[in-house]
């Protein structure tokens, strides 16, 4: 995570100096993450972090390319799987149990209409579509403290709503839903979809 960091900072500190007040601008989101549907369930709060490349940046009609990474760790252990134990006299059927982090890199392409005519403050919506790279570790608990990875692809959709305090604050609440079943692949966790909320803010520069 601190190379991303990194990368975010280098980039937005580079464009500061820009002159060109209508151009495209870098910028970086930060946000919570409350995951929803079925994962809701069995992980907890955890946050979302990216890069933005900010389009129109004085229209009405702002858009902008994210590319965010999100992290939820489980709220308990999750049963993955079954194993035999021999009990003294046959074998009886144990669950398997592991400790699970979520993260997903995904990019998003999302239009931010605003309310006033110009897009440097006021009420805006955001609508988007995107694929998401879901990735799970699992740590199975035990002696021998194994790990398992999963991986699933998504395609993703979002919508929400933010208010802009000047050309470069924001603060925005989103719904992102994550199709895993567009590609014909039925074997998820967790159900067809992957759904979260998230509060927080973006800034441009």
């Amino acid at each position: 995570m601190r190379p991303l960091i990194l990368i975010c900072l280098s980039a937005c500190l580079s464009l500061v100096a820009q002159d060109n007040p209508g151009g495209n601008r870098m910028g970086i989101g930060l946000s919570l993450l409350s995951p929803q549907s079925a994962w809701g369930d069995l992980f907890d709060t955890g946050f979302q972090a990216g890069l933005q490349i900010h389009f129109n940046r004085e229209s009405r009609f702002l858009s902008r390319l994210r590319i965010d990474y999100l992290q939820s760790d489980s709220k308990r252990a999750i049963q993955a799987g079954t194993y035999l134990v021999w009990n003294g006299s046959g074998y009886d059927t144990t669950p398997r149990l592991a400790d699970s982090r979520m993260e997903a890199y995904s990019i998003a392409y999302e239009w931010l209409p605003h309310l006033e005519p110009h897009g440097r403050r006021g009420l805006f919506g955001i609508f988007g579509v995107g694929g998401t790279l879901w990735n799970e570790t699992l740590r199975f608990r035990g002696a021998f403290q194994e790990t398992d990875t999963e991986v699933e692809w998504g395609f993703t959709a979002s919508a929400g709503i933010g208010w802009r305090f000047n050309p470069h604050a924001t603060v925005e609440a989103r719904f992102v839903n994550s199709d895993l079943s567009f590609h014909g692949h039925h074997n998820y966790n967790y159900g067809p979809s992957r759904a979260y909320l998230t509060f927080g803010t973006s800034l441009r520069f």
